[in-house]
């Protein structure tokens, strides 16, 4: 008898698109085991997946593709309270005195929000919302890099601000970050900004990423860093465990954002 997963394609096809929403990743040979049908079905499957833009082939298996990066005038207005409850945790991690860069985000934003106007630090940033913010904090000293601005991300990237950060040694980056995965680290949507935040991570002797829940275990288009290179994962209070636990044991440290009020 024909099993109804193998009679309906379309049928298996949005409860794989389900399971990669859940979990992040997805493995041909227990998605075949599940179904009833063949390894070469689920194949076709994933392909036709991969097709739609949803997920990305890998060796035995798929990992969920992230949607799309939105302008950064529209990411700064989208789900303000989990960004500032991610900004708050991840700020609690600066220490006075430390030389620190902020790279370009609507999450990295809600973290310069959060920076204690208290603490002497020296902050270096490539976009512009942040230096504002930075700005308001009397003990800090600011600096901004200049380059061509990217209306996507909201921070400047290319040769220009490369060479510029090529003039600093950092103790800590809060890393923008598009998509990390496990296996694939962290990646980014665009090529020159894949470029400017590799020179981030080699300028800088702790890298903290601090992602919304959507991020984890998924993968953009282009490589910046291993797992092993991120000091600090910050994640939301409710961060799926199913995405969240494939990271214990390849990260050193994982900081959970409290609760939003």
């Amino acid at each position: 008898m024909t099993s109804a997963h193998e009679a309906f394609p379309g049928e298996r096809q949005q409860l794989i698109s389900e399971r990669l929403a859940r979990y992040g990743r997805v493995i041909a040979a227990d998605l075949a085991s599940e179904f009833n049908v063949s390894e070469h079905s689920i194949r076709r499957d994933l392909g036709a997946l991969a097709a739609a833009g949803v997920c990305k082939r890998v060796y035995g298996g798929a990992i969920l593709l992230p949607a799309a990066e939105r302008p950064i005038d529209v990411r700064v207005r989208q789900d303000p309270v989990r960004k500032s409850s991610l900004g708050q945790a991840a700020a609690s991690l600066l220490r006075a005195g430390q030389r620190v860069f902020i790279d370009a985000g609507s999450t990295n934003l809600a973290i310069a929000c959060a920076v204690d106007p208290q603490l002497t630090l020296t902050l270096i940033t490539n976009s512009p919302l942040i230096a504002v913010e930075l700005m308001k904090l009397p003990a800090a000293e600011v600096i901004l890099l200049g380059g061509r601005l990217n209306s996507t991300s909201g921070g400047v990237i290319g040769l220009t601000a490369v060479q510029q950060l090529r003039q600093f040694n950092v103790d800590l980056c809060f890393l923008g970050t598009c998509a990390i995965d496990p296996d694939n680290g962290v990646t980014a949507f665009g090529l020159d900004d894949a470029e400017f935040k590799r020179a981030v991570v080699a300028a800088s002797g702790q890298v903290v990423a601090a992602v919304t829940n959507e991020k984890l275990s998924s993968v953009a288009h282009y490589q910046v860093a291993s797992c092993e290179e991120v000091t600090t994962l910050v994640v939301e209070h409710d961060a799926p465990r199913e995405r969240l636990e494939p990271f214990f044991g390849r990260l050193a440290n994982v900081v959970t954002a409290p609760r939003p009020a």
